[in-house]
C-alpha cells in the first residue's frame, strides 16, 4: 500500500538523521552506539514503529470518516423512515422484492420510491400526490384495478394505496410499505395453521408460500386435500385398488381409486367411466366429501343428506354454520374456502357420536393431538355466524 511505502521512506530519513548525529558525538575507538545495533536492531525498531504510527493515523482517519458517513446515514433514514408525508418512508422495510399474503379489505401504503407487483388476487389503486409508474408498460396510473404481474413503481412525493378486493392476495414489495389489517376471514392464517398440524401442502407455486388459495380448485385437487385432510393421503398412495375411472392420468390414480373404492366418491359420471379429473369443484362436492368422511350416507332407503340439500343438511348437522352456507351459495369456491371448510371441519361432529374429526384423527394417531392444541390455540380466526 501506498501509506507503507511512505511509512519506509520516513522511517529512513528518520535513521540517516539518527546516524549522522550519533557519529559526530563519538570516534571510531569510542561510539556512543555501536554501528552493528544502528545497522540492526536499531533500523528494525524505527521502522516497525513508524509504519505502526502511520497505520494507527490512518485508521483514526478512517473511523472518522466512517463515523461521519454512519451519522449521516443516520439521519436521512431517521427522516425518511418516521416521515408521515408523500414522499417519505414510513413502516416495514424491504431491501428487495419480498411476497406477502394479505386478505380482502388490507390496505397497503407503499411509499415514494417503493416498488409493489401483484402476483395472485385483486386489489385496487389509489395515489395522494402524483402517479405510481407501471414499468411495465412506461405509463403513470394513479387509480383503478391493478393488472397482476406488472411491476409499478411509486412516483416522487406520492403514497400509493392498495386495498385488496378478493377474499386472499399476493403481493411482492419493495421499499417502505405499512399494512392496515381489515376484520375480513384470514384464510392465509387457516392455511398455515393446516399446513403446520401437516394436513395441508399447498401447491409447487412458487410465491405466496404456494397456498395458490386465489385459485378454483380441481375435483382431483379437492379429493387430495379431502384425503389429506382425514390423514388418509398415504393409505391412498399405498391403495392397490383398481380405478374405475377412464379419465384420471397416472399420477393420481391410487388416490381416485382408493375413495372411490372408501365410497368417498362415485365420480361425475358412473356409467361413462368419469370422474371429472380437471373439472372444477364445487362447494357441494366439498361439503359431500366432509359428510362421507364424517359417516353421513347420501344414498340407501335413508339417506342423511342428499345432494340438492347437502348444504343446507351441513348446517343442521352441525357442520355449517348458517353464515357459511350463504357465503358458499354466493361465492366463486376457491382453494381459500376448501382451507376454511378444512380447519373447521375438525370440529365437526362424526355421526357415530365418537367426538369430533379431531377427536377421531387424533385417537387413530393420523394427528399429533399435542401439536394441534398448540397451533390452534394461536389462530384467532372467528367463524361467520
Amino acid at each position: 500500500m501506498k501509506y507503507k511505502r511512505a511509512a519506509a521512506a520516513c522511517a529512513a530519513g528518520v535513521l540517516l538523521c539518527c546516524s549522522a548525529a550519533l557519529a559526530a558525538g563519538g570516534g571510531a575507538a569510542d561510539p556512543l552506539i555501536s554501528k552493528s545495533y544502528v545497522d540492526g536492531d536499531y533500523t528494525t525498531q524505527t521502522l516497525t514503529k513508524a509504519v505502526e504510527r502511520i497505520e494507527q493515523r490512518h485508521d483514526a482517519l478512517y473511523q472518522e470518516a466512517a463515523a461521519g458517513l454512519k451519522s449521516a446515514y443516520g439521519a436521512l433514514a431517521s427522516r425518511v423512515g418516521t416521515g408521515g408525508g408523500a414522499g417519505t418512508g414510513t413502516g416495514t422495510y424491504y431491501s428487495a422484492f419480498t411476497d406477502l399474503r394479505v386478505k380482502e379489505g388490507d390496505q397497503i401504503q407503499v411509499s415514494a420510491g417503493s416498488g409493489f407487483l401483484l402476483l395472485a388476487g385483486t386489489a385496487g389503486l389509489s395515489c395522494t400526490g402524483n402517479k405510481a409508474i407501471d414499468l411495465t408498460s412506461g405509463w403513470e396510473k394513479g387509480t383503478g384495478a391493478l393488472e397482476a404481474g406488472r411491476r409499478y413503481l411509486v412516483a416522487e412525493d406520492t403514497v400509493a394505496t392498495l386495498t385488496v378486493t378478493s377474499p386472499t392476495a399476493v403481493l411482492s414489495l419493495e421499499g417502505y410499505h405499512t399494512l392496515t389489517e381489515s376484520a375480513s376471514t384470514d384464510y392465509n392464517t387457516l392455511a398455515a395453521a393446516l399446513r403446520t398440524m401437516g394436513l395441508f401442502q399447498g401447491s409447487g407455486t412458487g410465491y405466496g408460500s404456494g397456498f395458490d388459495l386465489e385459485a378454483a380448485p380441481t375435483r382431483i385437487q379437492g379429493l387430495i386435500l379431502f384425503l389429506r385432510l382425514i390423514g388418509e393421503e398415504e393409505a391412498a398412495l399405498a391403495s392397490t385398488a383398481a380405478c374405475p375411472f377412464t379419465d384420471v392420468p397416472d399420477w393420481c390414480r391410487s388416490y381416485a381409486a382408493y375413495a372411490y373404492q372408501q365410497g368417498y366418491t362415485r365420480g361425475m359420471d358412473a356409467e361413462n367411466q368419469i370422474f371429472g379429473t380437471n373439472d372444477t369443484l364445487t362447494a357441494r362436492q366439498y361439503v359431500t366429501f366432509l359428510l362421507r368422511a364424517l359417516g353421513y350416507q347420501d344414498s340407501g332407503e335413508n339417506p342423511d343428506f342428499t345432494w340438492d340439500t347437502v348444504l343446507s343438511r351441513a348446517v343442521e348437522l352441525g357442520v355449517l354454520t348458517p353464515g357459511e352456507e350463504a357465503l358458499l351459495n354466493g361465492e366463486p369456491f376457491l382453494r381459500a374456502q376448501v382451507v376454511y371448510l378444512s380447519y373447521f371441519a375438525l370440529d365437526a361432529p362424526c355421526r357415530d357420536g365418537s367426538g369430533s374429526l379431531l377427536d377421531r384423527l387424533t385417537a387413530a394417531g393420523l394427528l399429533d393431538g399435542a401439536v394441534a392444541r398448540v397451533v390452534r390455540s394461536t389462530v384467532t380466526v372467528s367463524r361467520l355466524p
